[in-house]
């Protein structure tokens, strides 16, 4: 998630971790009775500066992870099963029966145990659904069980451990081990978030060094310079008030940002008041939500929270959690990037989906780190089948590096989708990558072509709380310089890209059925080896500039309210949209995509970037932002890079899934 930029202290960009393609060993082959585990060798590696090498008495844990037997079979299902056009459709299978057709057997997991231990390994645990191996040893256990050698690196300013070589395992077992996650321990992901609270005397959290460069203005100096403009006031509304600036586009005083939306904000400017009003609340639903780690005071906060905004406080049982809750069993801290930023993401999330379907049971999983623990958490819902709508608004930078990671995620939204459960992804919070990568970049599982990413808008509402306009979510921003007489722009406009959300063209997936015939060559060909998949498919309101109020106890202080914003947001809102959509039909949703896509133009609001740029000034003067500049990405007519389809129209997208 993202705080706005116009509070004191914001965010770092990138609540993500860097991956890069995956590249073979180079002079190393296997034994002939070794067969090289696909995509072992970190792509990250070849860029690293190698710092030595841990203690070989260092305990690792890693999770070994077995495939799924017939995976072609449940492809096959898991299209039929979410395409309204099949007569399969809403056909979905118990966690149970796609076990026992799909899932590793117990003797395949005792022939890997049997590998393992054989090697001096201590075997954990298994997963649920006998999905992966967990495995403690040492470094000289872990060198000797998988062919390789742990290297320590240092890499983007992080030391981290990886092979220096693709792991490799006997022949025997080869077909029974598609990857080896722990191994690795750079691609963990995780969020950095910072804000001021609303609240007025609360204390803020501290802010990153990036927020507090991107965000001091250069010093007056008042005998020589400009003297700063009088603070102005947010606005409730678009150009509800205005603040003097350096000429900008031809104006000298441009609207101040919005103040933050509440749920009854968002409801409004969405269409969807009166059909909330009418008992549409999602009532009957069950919405779950991952992240890392827990908030101790979540319900509490959520009902101080919903008597603030004008929503319900949760029934008895409406609210549950599952999961770690226990700090000491938490992972991973300094590389996760600790447990507030997490427990404002949480806060996020929840807040969201209630805001949006006050009937909808919530159902939070916290994982124990952001890393494997949130495999663990994946795999929980879809073995427990515990609700039918998943949001998750975390990420990774890029889609390559760790295909050991996609295939085991992509198994789990396969056994999703087959069982009627739609997982919904955040689409990032960086455009398109560039500034970690040369060349555009998407992010995984947003990825993924069996989950729905859902993309980042900018939100402008009239006085009566209607929408005025929407821009695809991408911001510049350009301080003011006080220090030069009169007052000028620090850069050309629009100035530099700061933040915007994510989406392209897939370089890791083919394009699915259900995009054919609707997303423009132009956009899946891009590539030149034929048609891939595309993100985000759906959006909503992401921009911090037009955010939305939550409020929690954070880091132990006292509660208070805070503007956040980022595809964090979009993605929590659209769990609420689809668990009203979901309040009373025969069968689940299940995996959107196939129906979202032919549900018709009517279903969605187009959102197209106007043609003059639109600016914004922060109350205080010091900088002006410029919307709808998400890097190479742009909302256009129909269905687009940024955006996807649109927003969800209110009623008529609401009556579109009815059926």
């Amino acid at each position: 998630m993202r705080p706005r930029l116009t509070l004191k202290t914001v965010a770092v960009l990138g609540a993500s971790v860097l991956a890069l393609p995956v590249l073979t060993s180079a002079g190393y082959a296997a034994a002939p009775s070794r067969a090289t585990v696909a995509g072992s060798l970190p792509g990250w590696v070849a860029s690293a500066r190698q710092t030595g090498a841990p203690a070989a008495s260092k305990k690792m844990s890693v999770n070994v992870v077995l495939p799924l037997r017939n995976a072609a079979a449940a492809e096959n299902l898991a299209a039929n099963v979410s395409n309204p056009k099949s007569a399969a459709y809403g056909h979905y299978q118990t966690p149970a029966q796609f076990n026992a057709q799909f899932a590793p057997t117990a003797a395949q997991v005792d022939q890997v145990r049997s590998f393992l231990s054989g090697q001096g390994l201590h075997v954990d645990s298994v997963a649920a659904g006998n999905r992966w191996v967990s495995v403690t040893g040492t470094v000289a256990q872990l060198d000797k069980a998988f062919g390789t050698t742990l290297r320590t690196y240092s890499y983007q300013g992080t030391s981290a451990i990886a092979p220096a070589r693709a792991m490799t395992v006997p022949t025997s077992v080869a077909p029974l081990v598609s990857g080896v996650i722990g191994m690795d321990t750079y691609t963990v992901r995780h969020h950095t978030n910072t804000a001021k609270p609303v609240a007025s005397g609360s204390s803020a959290p501290t802010a990153s060094p990036r927020a507090l460069s991107a965000t001091n203005a250069p010093a007056a100096s008042p005998a020589a310079g400009s003297q700063p403009p009088p603070p102005a006031e947010c606005s409730e509304f678009w150009d509800q008030h205005e603040q003097k600036v350096p000429l900008t586009y031809g104006r000298t005083h441009l609207p101040t940002v919005p103040c933050g939306y509440g749920p009854l904000d968002l409801r409004k400017a969405y269409g969807i008041s009166s059909l909330v009003k009418a008992g549409l609340t999602g009532k009957g639903i069950t919405v779950a939500i991952t992240d890392a780690y827990a908030q101790p005071t979540m319900l509490e906060d959520l009902n101080t929270w919903s008597a603030l905004n004008g929503v319900p406080k949760m029934k008895p049982g409406q609210y549950s959690q599952a999961g770690t809750a226990d700090p000491s069993t938490f992972g991973l801290q300094d590389e996760c990037g600790g447990e507030v930023g997490w427990n404002e993401e949480e806060a996020l999330d929840v807040e969201a989906v209630h805001g949006i379907a006050p009937g909808a049971k919530i159902h939070y999983v916290g994982a124990k780190d952001c890393d494997t623990g949130l495999d663990d958490a994946l795999n929980y819902i879809v073995q427990t089948h515990s609700a039918d709508i998943v949001s998750n608004s975390w990420g990774n930078f890029g889609e390559f590096g760790f295909p050991e990671e996609i295939a085991l995620e992509h198994s789990i939204f396969l056994q999703g989708a087959v069982e009627g459960i739609g997982f919904y992804f955040s689409s990032g919070d960086d455009g398109d990558d560039t500034d970690g990568f040369a060349k555009p970049q998407v992010d995984y599982p947003s990825t993924d072509p069996l989950v729905t990413s859902v993309g980042g808008t900018s939100l402008a509402t009239r006085a009566n709380g209607t929408t005025l306009f929407q821009t695809g979510w991408g911001d510049t921003v350009d301080p003011v310089d006080f220090s030069t007489k009169p007052a000028s722009l620090e850069s050309p406009l629009p100035g530099p890209f700061f933040f915007g959300g994510g989406g392209g063209t897939s370089r890791q997936f083919t394009q699915p059925f259900y995009q054919r015939n609707v997303v423009p060559d132009r956009f899946s060909r891009i590539h030149h080896h034929g048609a891939n998949r595309v993100t985000p498919d759906v959006s909503l309101d992401a921009d911090p500039e037009t955010g939305y109020i939550i409020g929690l106890q954070d880091g132990g202080t006292p509660f208070a309210e805070f503007v956040i914003g980022g595809t964090s947001l979009s993605s929590p809102l659209f769990a609420g949209f689809q668990a009203l959509a979901s309040q009373g039909r025969k069968v689940a949703i299940g995996f959107a995509n196939p129906m979202m896509y032919n549900l018709g133009s009517h279903a969605f609001t187009d959102v197209v970037n106007p043609k003059n740029p639109v600016a914004i000034s922060t109350e205080s003067g010091s900088f002006v932002l410029v919307l709808g500049q998400d890097t190479s990405l742009v909302a256009v007519k129909g269905f687009d890079n940024t955006t996807g389809l649109g927003t969800p129209n209110g009623g008529l997208f609401l009556a579109g899934e009815k059926h």
